[in-house]
């Protein structure tokens, strides 16, 4: 027997983004769903984030890790503190608040407790992700997506024109060059592109953090 079949709107859309998840490197417009923070065994400390895009598609889990055990900040911070200066934010709190998240052991998604970032979800953001080679638990070679930038939306400006107060946006164009060339981070000790640049020299070079450079009465916002 023949079937029929109803417009189904949400398939025809994911078909057209192939797939719900992004996984191609590019920039990409949304709002965070889910902004968390995390501290592991090892006392690291994490701002973990999904991005909803614009496109239909989301992200998997984005985590900055921006302290060490030890209170020292890691490269990620830097790019937490992008975030903060694109969306105008100088200061994020958290609170208890619930995550949907995927659990692979569950197979399908479940609700999590945890300590939320209010003001990071909501706003628009554009975020310029590059794939990065990682070992999965099966012990294959898989492809996980990875932020190498930040930048507002509607000005297209990147942190450091955001708090300079630039009247041009050159950044991301500069950015999105350099990733065209280097889409995918490869493992270490396999061989860099031609370009050998690193994605965390790259994105660092325009996140910075506010206090690296700027005294409270000179950030913009």
């Amino acid at each position: 027997m023949s079937r029929n079949f109803e417009l189904d709107t949400g398939a025809a859309k994911e078909a057209s983004n192939a797939g719900k998840r992004i996984t191609q490197p590019g920039p990409y417009v949304g709002t965070f769903r889910a902004a968390f923070y995390e501290k592991n065994e090892r006392g690291t400390e994490s701002v973990n984030l999904i991005l909803a895009a614009e496109n239909g598609q989301e992200t998997g889990l984005l985590s900055l890790y921006t302290h060490n055990g030890d209170g020292e900040a890691l490269p990620s911070y830097k790019t937490l503190n992008a975030i903060m200066a694109c969306l105008r934010l100088r200061r994020i709190e958290t609170k208890p608040g619930k995550v949907t998240l995927y659990d692979f052991t569950a197979g399908e998604d479940v609700v999590r407790d945890r300590d939320v970032y209010p003001a990071l979800m909501g706003p628009r953001i554009g975020l310029v992700l590059q794939g990065e080679e990682h070992i999965a638990g099966n012990g294959e070679t898989k492809v996980r997506m990875i932020v190498v930038g930040v930048f507002d939306p509607a000005s297209r400006r990147m942190a450091d024109e955001i708090l300079s107060q630039a009247s041009e946006a050159k950044s991301l164009d500069r950015l999105l060059a350099w990733l065209d060339k280097n889409p995918i981070k490869p493992l270490r000790g396999t061989p860099r592109t031609s370009s050998g640049s690193s994605s965390t020299s790259r994105g660092g070079g325009s996140s910075r953090a506010p206090s690296d450079d700027f005294a409270d009465d000179d950030i913009p916002f």
